[in-house]
């Protein structure tokens, strides 16, 4: 199928012009050939006059009143649909230069009738100037003549108006234009258009023998008893042939308009969602075939659509269980480590979480006095103070890198990694202070609510066993994410020694630190559990002030 070129529209004026005075002309030879004869001389006065009108009325009118019509459509087609395809884009037709679009066959036709008409009322004002002696039928003649040439002109200009807008006019300006349920188009549907071609074949012609045919026995003579029964055969004829070919074409109609829009219908509750919906194929024709391709589309949407919901059902419950997950995700990040939840993130084989050795600092705190508070205090209450010391806690631990590792009632173990040694022992104390600080506000603030908590904090650095400690039994597998070593047991040891809210450093983070804080040295001290006695420094309140010499309590470069 050629392009639409929706341009080739403004051929409509034209061609509505050429079958008027087609229509016109077989209308005049008409007249000639049959009624002339018989006119009385005085009704030939005055023809010039009347054929004048006739033409300004049936031929100039209508082709005026169409390019008025076609006018707002082809403008906008020339100003937009033409350059925005010549461009490579997309147009979206408005909806009232659509409507028109479609409208135009039936409307163009109307104005043809119409002009007709207005013909037809001429010939009744001309009729008062003929003289008595004009017989009923002549008469007769005189007024369905135009009327009947106006339905032949109507007809033809419809049909040569819907040919041209099939093939160039609507597929371009009806693709976003919808037909179905819109009252701005006026729909001509197939029985219809039998309809008119029955007119144009059959019931018109056969009219006009008929007409002819009654003109001749107006007044016969007794001499022409012969030519009255070959007219009366002639109309006879003509009436059955007419009334025949009505009942044929209503026949016609009916065995296609049914299926149609028994067809359309069933579109309609496929594309409400229906995909059981299946049209019977009734003939062997193309209808036949539309039904069978309808039934065959139908099928495979329900088949598709039944795929989808099963994709839906499934992705639906793989959705729930993803919620799920990150529900028990959500859950579990109160729990796990930051080091270890982002391990398993970048691979849930945990091959990173693996034994290794590498430079930690480990902070352990705990809460002095726990057993006495928890004598003096509810239990829940006792629940509830370290909940909330704990939480303030929270905030600088992580700002600094922390990693909660483990909890022990009143205690927590905290692991401080970075890429340098220096980087992460400076965090561990700076998050110590910070803790420090935060204890003795929230003291202040409680007032007399409870009894003033003291936090305790030991820190160590060095290379400790990092990972995954693995336990295996018959009830199952137990993973524990820690470091251990001398280490671990030497910061766990300075925070048990540390009093009234000390902030105990060894040697190594001693040194990792050294000019950064206020660090005290304490000599060697014995610590549990450890054999020989070690060195240990406390960190002061407050940072090391350039001028501010203090060599017995300043650690020493």
């Amino acid at each position: 199928m050629s392009a639409a070129r929706p341009e080739r529209m403004t051929a409509l004026p034209p061609l509505i012009f050429l079958v008027n005075i087609a229509v016109t002309g077989v209308l005049m030879m008409y007249s000639s050939l049959n009624l002339r004869p018989d006119l009385p001389a005085s009704a030939s006065a005055h023809q010039e006059t009347y054929h004048r009108a006739t033409l300004y009325l049936a031929i100039l009118l209508p082709t005026a009143a169409s390019a008025v019509y076609l006018w707002p459509v082809s403008r906008w087609v020339r100003r937009v649909w033409v350059k925005c395809t010549a461009e490579g884009g997309t147009v979206a037709v408005p909806p009232p230069i659509g409507q028109r679009a479609a409208n135009a066959p039936i409307t163009l036709a109307a104005f043809s009738l119409a002009s007709w008409i207005l013909v037809d009322l001429l010939v009744l004002l001309r009729l008062r100037a003929i003289p008595a002696e004009l017989t009923p039928g002549l008469a007769a003649h005189f007024i369905i003549r135009p009327l009947l040439a106006g339905l032949i002109a109507g007809v033809a200009v419809f049909f040569v108006s819907e040919y041209v807008c099939r093939t160039h006019l609507w597929p371009a300006l009806l693709a976003t234009v919808p037909i179905a349920g819109n009252p701005g188009v006026w729909r001509i549907r197939l029985a219809h258009r039998l309809l008119l071609l029955w007119l144009a074949i059959g019931f018109l012609p056969l009219s006009a023998v008929a007409l002819t045919a009654s003109m001749r026995v107006d007044h016969p003579d007794a001499a022409d008893a012969v030519v009255v029964r070959v007219v009366s055969v002639v109309i006879f004829i003509a009436a059955s042939a007419a009334l025949g070919g009505a009942g044929l074409a209503w026949l016609l109609a009916r065995s296609m308009d049914r299926p149609l829009r028994a067809l359309e219908q069933a579109m309609a509750r496929l594309r409400g969602g229906d995909f059981s919906v299946r049209e019977p194929v009734r003939t062997t024709d193309e209808i036949g075939g539309l039904a069978e391709g309808f039934n065959l589309m139908a099928e495979r949407l329900s088949e598709s659509y039944a795929a989808l919901e099963t994709r839906n059902r499934e992705l639906a419950a793989a959705l729930d269980r993803v919620t799920f997950l990150e529900s028990v995700k959500r859950g579990l990040d109160r729990f796990v480590p930051d080091t270890v939840r982002r391990a398993l993130e970048e691979n849930p084989d945990a091959t990173a979480l693996q034994k290794r050795t590498r430079d930690v600092t480990v902070l352990f705190l705990d809460i002095e006095g726990y057993t006495r508070l928890s004598e003096e205090l509810p239990r829940e209450a006792l629940t509830a103070l370290l909940e909330r010391y704990f939480s303030l806690f929270l905030s600088d631990i992580r700002a600094e890198g922390g990693d909660i590792n483990e909890t022990a009632g009143d205690g927590l173990m905290i692991l401080f990694q970075a890429d340098r040694p220096e980087a992460h022992a400076l965090a561990a104390v700076r998050a110590a202070l910070a803790i420090r600080d935060k204890t003795e506000v929230t003291n202040r603030a409680g007032g007399d609510a409870h009894p003033s908590i003291a936090v305790n904090i030991g820190i160590g650095s060095g290379e400790c066993d990092l990972g995954v400690v693995r336990l295996h039994g018959a009830a199952g597998e137990r993973w524990t994410y820690t470091a251990t070593g001398p280490v671990t047991n030497l910061a766990a040891r300075l925070g048990d020694r540390a009093v009234g809210g000390q902030i105990l450093v060894s040697a190594e983070t001693a040194g990792r630190v050294r000019g950064a804080f206020r660090l005290m040295s304490l000599g060697p001290l014995a610590l549990k559990n450890i054999l020989s006695p070690v060195e240990a420094w406390e960190v002061e309140p407050t940072s090391l002030q350039p001028n501010d010499p203090s060599p017995r309590r300043v650690m020493k470069e």
